[in-house]
């Protein structure tokens, strides 16, 4: 059994506690909401999780020092706007070396940063064991479900990487390992675009055609960026990669997904629907795109 923190009482966050929580660890969960804490103590996390009930064992807490000194695994599941200044207040309770696993998926608007990088920017060496990226085609909803998910833990030093494995895996949530942390946080960011991009085609009742189109396309110019940042290839043909795309841009749970296209259904009903046969002429190849399709 480990202890394990988790910052970011979310859906995300929440489910994840939930999985360890399973795994018999001592989980405590944070939140700088006092009362969304007392609710998660009575086992339940309503506005997240819709009839649900959470493992007796897992706890929750506003006292964010707390968390600090209770594990020395911390687990990063708030949206990347809050990074720097969860990471920030973490800091100022410090007393030892920390294992740092980050669940988000983003990179920050202004410093292009990727969230392994912030970490880093904001906690000193001296208290960094290790910073894990888990991500992958992971709804919050079907885990708490216990349907069969699959993730990947990446982190430059394999141990660390294995360690989140045994962590997290059991026989519905199943953890793969990486070394790859460039190609799995881009894969994990920049998905969402793509997503939103078939929201909007799936609202204008454009089909599977178009969705096939942006979402293979898609894939091309995310690896092709991926790997000038340093990634290796292969990463986007896996689980933070095509896996993360498709359950992105498929399914109604996915918030990116579901946005554009409600707003263009709206939109419709306006009687602001498709426009013609489009304004311009594209070439039939993919010159300047992809001389073929490998990535």
């Amino acid at each position: 059994m480990e202890k394990v923190s988790v910052y970011g009482a979310g859906s995300w966050g929440t489910a994840l506690s939930f999985v360890l929580a399973q795994n018999g660890h001592d989980v405590l969960l944070w939140t700088h909401r006092a009362e969304q804490a007392d609710e998660i103590n009575r086992h339940s996390n309503e506005k997240y999780l819709k009839g649900i009930k959470l493992p007796d064992s897992l706890k929750a807490t506003s006292d964010l020092a707390e968390t600090v000194h209770h594990s020395k695994v911390l687990v990063l599941a708030v949206p990347t706007k809050a990074i720097r200044e969860v990471c920030a207040k973490i800091k100022e309770n410090l007393t030892e070396k920390v294992l740092f696993v980050h669940v988000s998926k983003g990179i920050e608007p202004d410093s292009l940063k990727r969230i392994s990088e912030m970490i880093r920017e904001e906690i000193p060496a001296q208290w960094v064991e290790d910073v894990v990226v888990l991500s992958g085609p992971s709804h919050a909803e079907e885990v708490v479900l216990e349907h069969p998910t699959t993730v990947t833990a990446a982190c430059e030093n394999t141990a660390s990487a294995e360690f989140v494995q045994d962590l997290f895996m059991n026989h519905y949530f199943r953890v793969y390992t990486n070394t790859d942390v460039i190609g799995v946080e881009i894969g994990g960011a920049l998905k969402n675009i793509i997503a939103l991009a078939v929201g909007i085609t799936d609202g204008l009742g454009y089909g599977d055609n178009a969705k096939a189109a942006l979402m293979t396309r898609g894939l091309a110019e995310i690896a092709r960026l991926g790997v000038k940042m340093g990634a290796t290839p292969l990463t986007f043909s896996g689980l933070s990669g095509v896996g993360d795309l498709i359950v992105t841009c498929t399914s109604p749970h996915s918030r990116n997904w579901r946005g554009q296209y409600a707003r263009q259904r709206q939109n419709d009903r306006r009687g602001s629907g498709r426009n013609g046969n489009g304004s311009r002429r594209h070439s039939d190849d993919e010159s300047g795109i992809s001389a073929s399709e490998s990535l």
